[in-house]
């Protein structure tokens, strides 16, 4: 076997299912893009749903994940950057197809941002931000219906939101600072005190040299 036949092998990655339908990232067309086709009863051909000039990441290398379907919306959210900068937006495109759009607007311009966390019955997704401008990083949750955001959590080493309570109002971050060393902390909204660790010791509570 030549390992051409192996290196031309077609992906189709980061499946999500919908209303019948299976949404999914492929590179059919040569190009990594955005496609959905019937789950049922026997699938049917694929339906690109991004222009043509459009290029998605590797969602194995995005970080965090590259597309959520929100049918209550009618809507995929989709991680996009500007011809491969990586500086990834929060678009929202018809689960029908069509050309992206902001899902909040020019909030997000200064940063570079994941999509960690997705409440797909209430509308929600939860966003870690990369400041383009300082070593800052901001965990957001954002409420598709309205565009509106809520800051969450600040964090020189990246607040990654990790788990949430079914009314939003407790949220766990894993902040990273590297390879198997991170701290778990707890987020009560309206509570004081500010965060709780829940494992780990932060970077800035640590004697000097402390491993």
């Amino acid at each position: 076997m030549r390992i051409e036949s192996l290196l031309s092998a077609r992906l189709f990655i980061a499946a999500q299912l919908a209303d019948g339908y299976l949404y999914f990232v492929s590179d059919l067309s040569g190009r990594l893009s955005l496609y959905r086709m019937l789950a049922r009863p026997a699938g049917s051909v694929p339906e690109a749903l991004l222009p043509p000039h459009i290029a998605l990441q590797n969602p194995h290398l995005i970080g965090g994940e590259a597309i959520h379907v929100f049918p209550g919306l009618g809507q995929l959210l989709v991680m996009l950057d500007q011809d491969g900068d990586e500086n990834y937006q929060p678009m929202l495109v018809p689960m029908t197809g069509g050309f992206p759009a902001p899902a909040f607007g020019d909030q997000l311009a200064a940063y570079r941002v994941h999509a960690t966390l997705a409440d797909i019955d209430h509308n929600v997704i939860y966003l870690l931000a990369e400041s383009r401008t300082d070593d800052s990083q901001v965990a957001f949750r954002g409420h598709l219906d309205s565009g509106s955001l809520d800051r969450l959590a600040d964090s020189k080493w990246g607040p990654v939101p990790a788990a949430h309570s079914a009314d939003h109002s407790q949220v766990v971050f894993n902040e990273g600072y590297t390879v198997g060393d991170s701290t778990l902390y707890l987020l009560r909204e309206g509570e004081a005190g500010g965060r709780q660790v829940l494992y780990g010791t932060p970077l800035e509570a640590r004697d000097a040299g402390q491993t």
